[in-house]
């Protein structure tokens, strides 16, 4: 299995992040998160970035983040994942959610596509959807074709329920890896008002 980056919301979300890496016992996986006082905010958007990638993703090909309850609003999972697409050397992405937030943000529908009208079950966004997902999930996962629906195979970022997942992680991490060799129009940069590790502004231009 490839070399697999966990990024995740400590305070919430170790229970999840304990069973994962228990499945394979943890060779696979890169377990050091960026805490306070790790990376030096008076440095440029792009030195931040680096100094993730160097120091904490060093030779991960795969970032799998755990969604919990509150993992879109914490600013270390927001640069991790930042960190992780950036540049030309970016990791696949896989999301992984805990089965009560899935359940929240999916609700099961039917296709009535009038150009399909297959009938097949898929999974509807709730409202929630955006509030809970990390906003480079989300829109990672977007799909840009004409279809009336799609898989995660379809789009750079799966997202998938962590009971499917833990049957099975080196199917969908294999996935996620596989996907970086994809033509895919990945979306690499958090929005200004995402939480997120931000550079101090310049001490001379705060008064200019």
């Amino acid at each position: 299995m490839h070399k697999t980056f966990l990024s995740y919301h400590h305070a919430n979300d170790q229970d999840l992040k304990n069973l994962i890496v228990e499945k394979f016992s943890g060779e696979h996986f890169i377990d050091k998160s960026v805490s306070d006082g790790d990376i030096r905010t008076d440095n440029t958007e792009e030195t931040i970035m680096r100094t993730i990638r160097e120091d904490f993703l060093y030779d991960s090909t795969v970032t799998l983040v755990i969604v919990g309850y509150e993992t879109s609003r914490r600013p270390f999972v927001n640069s991790e994942i930042q960190a992780s697409l950036w540049g030309n050397d970016h990791n696949g992405i896989v999301a992984v959610v805990r089965d009560e937030v899935y359940d929240l943000i999916y609700t099961p529908s039917k296709c009535t596509s009038s150009s399909c009208n297959c009938g097949t079950t898929l999974r509807s966004r709730t409202d929630r959807y955006d509030y809970y997902l990390p906003e480079l999930v989300n829109k990672n996962h977007e799909y840009n074709g004409n279809a009336a629906h799609y898989i995660d195979d379809e789009v750079y970022c799966a997202i998938l329920k962590y009971s499917v997942f833990i049957k099975n992680p080196e199917r969908y991490i294999d996935e996620a890896f596989e996907k970086r060799k994809g033509n895919f129009d990945i979306k690499k940069k958090l929005s200004p008002d995402t939480p997120k590790i931000k550079p101090k502004a310049n001490f001379i231009n705060y008064f200019l």
